[in-house]
């Protein structure tokens, strides 16, 4: 509750207040205190629903999101996300609120290339910042896709293995070991966060690996399935929960709902791979265990035989040996039959395991299909119906798909570029949509994808961010060129230049009233720029912490050119450090026209 308190700049939550308290009193802060739109989001909300943990806990925050999603709060949005595994036990816990269960929309996996890209970039925006070649990630992210898929670009990833990978390579790289991506291999990589996790168990290590190498992959290696009531019975008393949750924690194991119950299976072939390798080597060292225990019965034998050759006759030892034959043959054939039928037993057992799983995912994915189609998500929809195997052998799929592909596709796609587009976002009114892009552009487009857009361009780099202004009228763009520029949203007439910075520009945004724009610039400052008129603009290079206080910054955006004369001339009495820049000469700025935009 302090973090939010903190993030939304309203004081310290009230010590009296519980939680769902504070929770009220700080959105009701923030409403009074700006009229800037509240977002709140909750990220991996799965987390409250993992076995072991208190159910008092996710209640009681479902209620209070609940409670404040009722609120008349003006331009509160509240977003949450959780993985698709985990949505029926949010529904059941969810169960009856309406405004958390009527607009939801699935998000599905990264491809190879989009995950490709979205590394690189947060290697670059990270810190200290690596850079990496795509080419070299795109083989990583290959050899994490999704298992039969085909090696494209257009194959799905898995994001969990692509994370523990990704990281790997980050944490390396950072130390100062390794050059490329290329140098590291994915599955060694997967080998070692297998046998770390395990580690990471303690005392519950050995019957981790006891339940990962005797009861999660078959005789060739493969992977097979387990229910939760098996893995129960196999794992120590008390110790289940504990295991399984910390395993599927680390996408060791990847859980699936079924009947009111779960089942289990390892995350990746290549954990199957190497959890095969780890049984076979202590099946190894059991059999050489038993060889040396056979030997040395062997000899003791031997050394008990030439006794009693010493006192018995030949004859004698004969027979024992034969009888003893006879009885360890016996015991073989019985072993042998009694395996072979558990042997047949267990392959019906996982036979049938495989065939519910697969009408639980078939149900899983029409009901889903059911659900977007209903809510008019039509895309959504398609993409849950061709996950389903051999549909024509299912009930109902032909129907969906007909309803798909009768209503047609519910989206508008804006294509026109030649770059990336790295800003997009709405005109006041909604009923326009500016972005910008890579190629030195942006662009206005009719929201509703008709007509063709209108291409403002002029800029000599990437154009990182465009806006509208309170009324719609214009547009400010930010460029890596090193200035801003005010465009009429119609494309009509000359831009303003606003040029000035050592730096790439990374954003421009209006005021209120639409009469000044501030910049921020990689050149380590920030600058308020008077869009029509001759004054210079305001350098927030020199500007203390101090000074820089949330009252200061509006009185930099204030309507009145007075009220912000004020607020310059009391910071620098107090501080000394801001300086404030008159009106220039109009008869000079008559003859240097670009005046208004260069700083002294």
């Amino acid at each position: 509750m302090r973090a939010l308190f903190d993030d939304l700049e309203i004081g310290t939550p009230p010590s009296q207040m519980g939680p769902g308290e504070a929770l009220d009193e700080a959105m009701s802060l923030a409403e009074r205190r700006s009229e800037r739109p509240i977002l709140i989001y909750l990220d991996q909300l799965e987390q409250l629903l993992f076995p072991g943990r208190d159910a008092g806990e996710a209640s009681a925050l479902i209620e209070a999101v609940d409670r404040l999603a009722q609120k008349p709060i003006r331009g509160l949005q509240i977003a949450l996300s959780l993985r698709e595994d985990y949505l029926g036990r949010f529904r059941d816990r969810a169960r009856g609120r309406r405004e958390l269960l009527e607009h939801g929309f699935r998000l599905g996996p990264l491809t190879v290339g989009e995950m490709s890209r979205a590394v690189c970039r947060a290697a670059e925006e990270g810190w200290p910042r690596q850079w990496w070649a795509e080419e070299h990630v795109r083989a990583l992210m290959l050899e994490v896709r999704t298992p039969g898929s085909s090696a494209s670009e257009e194959a799905e990833v898995q994001a969990a293995f692509g994370q523990i990978v990704c990281r790997a390579l980050w944490e390396e790289r950072a130390e100062g070991r390794g050059s490329e991506a290329g140098a590291v291999e994915a599955e060694a990589i997967v080998h070692r966060y297998l046998e770390a996790t395990v580690e990471g168990l303690g005392a519950l290590s050995g019957p981790a690996r006891h339940l990962l190498e005797e009861h999660l992959i078959d005789g060739e290696g493969h992977r097979t399935l387990l229910t939760e009531p098996e893995a129960h019975r196999v794992l120590p008393a008390g110790a289940a929960d504990e295991v399984l949750g910390r395993l599927e924690r680390a996408a060791v194991l990847r859980a699936e709902e079924h009947q009111g119950s779960r089942y289990f299976e390892l995350g990746h072939d290549w954990l199957a791979g190497r959890v095969f390798q780890r049984r076979r080597e202590r099946e190894q060292e059991r059999e050489e265990a038993e060889r040396k225990r056979r030997e040395e019965e062997g000899q003791r034998s031997a050394r008990e035989r030439a006794a009693r050759r010493t006192l018995g006759t030949i004859a004698a030892v004969a027979i024992a040996v034969a009888a003893l034959m006879a009885v360890i043959v016996v015991w073989a054939l019985g072993q042998r039959n009694a395996a072979l039928s558990a042997e047949d037993v267990a392959k019906t057992a996982q036979q049938e395991a495989t065939a519910q799983a697969g009408r639980a995912r078939t149900s899983s994915l029409m009901a889903g299909a059911g659900e977007l189609l209903a809510r008019n998500q039509l895309a959504p929809a398609a993409n849950l119906l061709l996950e389903v195997e051999d549909p024509d052998k299912v009930r109902g799929w032909v129907d969906l798909m007909h309803e798909v592909l009768t209503l047609g596709p519910p989206k508008t796609t804006m294509r026109g570029h030649q770059g990336m587009v790295l800003f997009a976002g709405f005109s006041p009114d909604g009923q326009r949509i500016v972005t910008a892009s890579e190629d030195k552009t942006a662009r206005v487009w009719n929201a509703n994808g008709r007509g063709a857009p209108v291409v403002l361009q002029g800029h000599e780099g990437w154009v990182r961010s465009a806006e509208f202004s309170a009324d719609g009228q214009r547009i400010v763009t930010a460029s890596e060129d090193r200035t801003a520029r005010v465009w009429n949203a119609d494309g009509s007439g000359a831009p303003v230049v606003l040029q000035g910075h050592e730096g790439g520009v990374w954003s421009a945004e209006f005021s209120a009233d639409g009469q000044r724009a501030v910049t921020a610039s990689a050149d380590k400052t920030a600058r308020i720029w008077p869009i029509f008129s001759l004054v210079l603009p305001l350098s927030l290079r020199s500007v203390t912490t101090d000074c820089l206080s949330p009252e200061m910054r509006r009185t930099y955006l204030s309507e009145n050119d007075e009220d912000a004369r004020k607020g310059y001339e009391s910071c620098e009495r107090s501080y000394g450090r801001i300086p404030f820049y008159p009106e220039v000469d109009l008869r000079r700025a008559a003859k240097e026209p670009s005046l208004h935009a260069v700083e002294p």
